[in-house]
């Protein structure tokens, strides 16, 4: 069976996203340059730049393809029966393990991470929809302040996430957070 235009464009472009993301891992942002990525992809310049008009558009595309990735962790973790101290330090914990195992290994890992400030628009509806979450479930679970324990969590996990390097630590060290900071606030 032939692939239709439509597959062959959309299987161009996940090469290309899979090729810059390879290429910022060994290289970083700034050692990412659409010469050197068109080189990793196997396509002419002219074939990348029909796909993105500039840098900045892969560095979008690739971060958009990382969202989809979080937001299904976040939901995984946060979808189940368990007590909300456990379904919050899961869903963060499965969001922060996406970005360690994303980075690993990567001598650029800082630099990476710290592009979330530099593409925060992107990330911004994504972490206010969490933050939105975490405080609706605080609040119905009974914390008394649950704006400032959420955004004292959400904090907490993301130090973590910069403080720590290994996935599987840090998400256990996440769940552990949550449960210690969450379970004292909602008993009464």
């Amino acid at each position: 069976m032939t692939q239709s235009s439509d597959e062959r464009v959309t299987d161009k472009r996940r090469r290309i996203l899979e090729a810059a993301w390879a290429l910022v891992l060994r290289q970083g942002l700034r050692g990412m340059t659409m010469e050197a990525l068109a080189r990793e992809a196997g396509i002419a310049k002219a074939t990348l730049y029909a796909q993105f008009p500039d840098k900045d558009a892969v560095v979008a595309g690739v971060v958009d393809e990382l969202l989809v990735a979080l937001k299904a962790a976040y939901a995984a973790g946060i979808e189940s029966e368990k007590a909300v101290a456990e379904r919050i330090g899961a869903a963060l914990a499965s969001k922060y393990g996406v970005v360690a195992r994303a980075l690993e290994g990567s001598p650029h890992r800082d630099e990476i991470f710290n592009e979330h400030r530099r593409i925060a628009e992107r990330f911004r509806a994504f972490d206010q929809g969490i933050e939105s979450d975490v405080v609706s479930r605080l609040a119905q679970a009974g914390a008394p302040d649950a704006n400032g324990l959420a955004r004292t969590i959400l904090a907490a996990a993301a130090g973590i996430a910069r403080a720590m390097s290994d996935p599987a630590e840090i998400e256990k060290a996440i769940r552990l957070m949550a449960r210690r900071m969450i379970a004292p606030e909602i008993r009464g």
